[in-house]
């Protein structure tokens, strides 16, 4: 597998996407690694980019939170996806999965929550990293 990338980063709020060469991620234990087919573009991907919402990404950033492709690489533990399995990554990227709200199955109101393409690097790029928990099997 090659070392870089090809992604889309916001390298300034309110400029236009920089299409770069970024260094693949490393899968960690609990991660996959999924490269991407293809991505969606929501608007909440413009207002990161624009950073005009009250609690901002830090650039630089690769947005993107609706790409569907298939699982490059599995991180120690993972145990329920496999390699080459076809899955789509949502804006949820992990919870702390231990509050009142992901306990009763509100995992979108953790005050702990990462957000694929805001707080984590997301899918305008080759390659995502996702974790298993949150990933849809297609």
């Amino acid at each position: 597998m090659a070392k870089t990338m090809k992604a889309a980063v916001v390298r300034e709020f309110g400029k236009p996407l920089v299409i770069e060469d970024a260094p693949i991620p490393t899968v960690g234990p609990g991660q996959i690694l999924v490269k991407i087919a293809a991505t969606g573009v929501c608007h909440t991907d413009l207002h990161a980019a624009e950073g005009d919402w009250p609690v901002k990404p830090n650039p630089p950033f690769i947005p993107g939170h609706e790409g569907v492709g298939h699982v490059a690489a599995v991180g120690a533990g993972v145990t329920h996806v496999k390699e080459g399995d076809r899955v789509g990554v949502p804006w949820l990227y992990t919870a702390c999965g231990h509050c009142v709200h992901c306990l009763g199955g509100w995992e979108t109101l953790c005050h702990e929550q990462q957000n694929t393409g805001y707080s984590v690097n997301g899918s305008f790029a080759e390659y995502v990293l996702a974790d298993p928990n949150y990933v849809g099997h297609l």
